[in-house]
């Protein structure tokens, strides 16, 4: 069977400038190429498969590549090097905020996130209802996104992408900044989503992929 997700010798490369100008009269005289350029590797030759129907956990000390190698697998950046392929619709709660447009309001962006996942109005529709009653942010439903707290964004995001039909759920630390009892809902809904019953698992691990189909 071909797996949900297959990592193969995959290396990311950042490229950092140490001696950045400080203002734009600095960049025109120096006039020069950008000195003080180096390589930073977020990660290097990771190899790795998910199979479907399964929870991968993501462990490992600050500034290892968890974040990285999620963003890799959700299509926010190439990978350097190897070869990465992601078989299923992808639904990703990355960043606080991400995906959002902050003009919008939360059902605006619902209709959005869905049109991006290549999900009809029809679908969606019939997913609003569970958004609401998940989500909990009451009249702020129709405001736009920008004014929501870190605590209610959280809220919405997560609703979102538990709800728009993913075959592949990537998820952050995120879920850290909602308060315990969001936390607990998000925890019992996940594990009803792959079926287990060990909540001490998913309650040690911020960084998650669940392939669901």
């Amino acid at each position: 069977m071909k797996p949900a997700i297959s990592v193969q010798q995959v290396s990311k490369r950042y490229r950092i400038q140490r001696d950045r100008p400080k203002s734009l009269k600095e960049a025109a005289v120096r006039r020069s190429k950008p000195q003080g350029l180096s390589d930073f590797w977020a990660l290097k030759d990771v190899s790795l498969g998910i199979r479907k129907g399964s929870f991968f956990g993501l462990v490992g000390h600050n500034g290892s590549g968890k974040t990285t190698l999620l963003k890799l697998m959700a299509g926010i950046h190439k990978p350097t090097s190897g070869q990465l392929q992601v078989n299923g619709r992808v639904s990703a709660l990355l960043e606080l905020g991400s995906g959002f447009h902050p003009e919008l309001s939360g059902r605006e962006n619902i209709f959005l996130n869905g049109a991006i996942l290549g999900l009809s109005r029809k679908e969606m529709e019939r997913a609003v209802d569970q958004i609401i009653d998940f989500s909990v942010i009451g009249d702020f439903f129709d405001a736009p996104v920008k004014i929501l707290s870190c605590g209610l964004y959280v809220r919405l995001g997560f609703a979102v992408a538990v709800h728009v039909a993913p075959e592949i759920l990537l998820i952050d630390e995120v879920i850290a900044v909602g308060d315990e009892a969001f936390q607990r809902k998000c925890l019992e809904h996940l594990l009803s989503l792959i079926h287990i019953s060990e909540p001490t698992r998913l309650r040690r691990i911020s960084y998650a992929v669940f392939c669901l189909k």
